[in-house]
């Protein structure tokens, strides 16, 4: 298998580790996978594998986004799919003009290229336990104190399915301050 990209935000480790630390006193035991913490990322754009050769172009076009240093905040848990058999279970972001301003950007540069983007609506979020296991159907409500953190910078990641971490930044893009 060829390597896959995806352009995205990594979570600060501080941050990543308190999601990853109240994630884990959940004692989720309906999730296969649980996000790692140095995993932890907002997807601004999944490229996928670059069948048509542009990682090139992708990395340069990508140095052209200008976005100011931000601030986010992580506000709820949420889950993708049956609320009774979610397929992931995601920290949930606070509407933000400046992230959606740069998902559209990142969007923008790239569309003279090949990579499509995901027709899907951007719901800017950070996964935390994905790939439901089977079983009993159990309701999933939790709840977490609100967390904000600063964008720094924005990456390629080159998606590496065995390693630990998955997600390895193959290019920073730094935000203006």
């Amino acid at each position: 298998m060829k390597p896959h990209y995806v352009i995205g935000i990594k979570i600060p480790r501080d941050v990543a580790d308190k999601l990853a630390t109240e994630r884990d006193s959940w004692k989720l035991q309906s999730h296969k996978r649980q996000t790692h913490a140095e995993d932890m990322h907002i997807t601004l754009l999944f490229i996928g594998e670059d069948i048509h050769n542009e990682l090139g172009k992708i990395q340069k076009l990508l140095a052209n986004v200008k976005q100011k240093v931000f601030k986010i905040e992580i506000t709820s848990i949420k889950t993708f799919g049956n609320p009774t058999t979610p397929r992931i279970v995601y920290a949930a972001l606070e509407t933000s003009q400046e992230l959606n301003e740069l998902q559209q950007q990142v969007h923008n540069s790239l569309e003279t290229l090949k990579v499509k983007a995901d027709p899907k609506k951007f719901v800017p979020h950070i996964t935390l336990a994905s790939k439901w296991a089977g079983g009993k159907p159990e309701k999933l409500y939790f709840s977490i104190a609100t967390i904000s953190f600063e964008v720094m910078e924005f990456s390629l990641f080159r998606i590496a399915p065995k390693e630990i971490p998955r997600y390895q930044k193959v290019v920073n893009y730094p935000l203006e301050k």
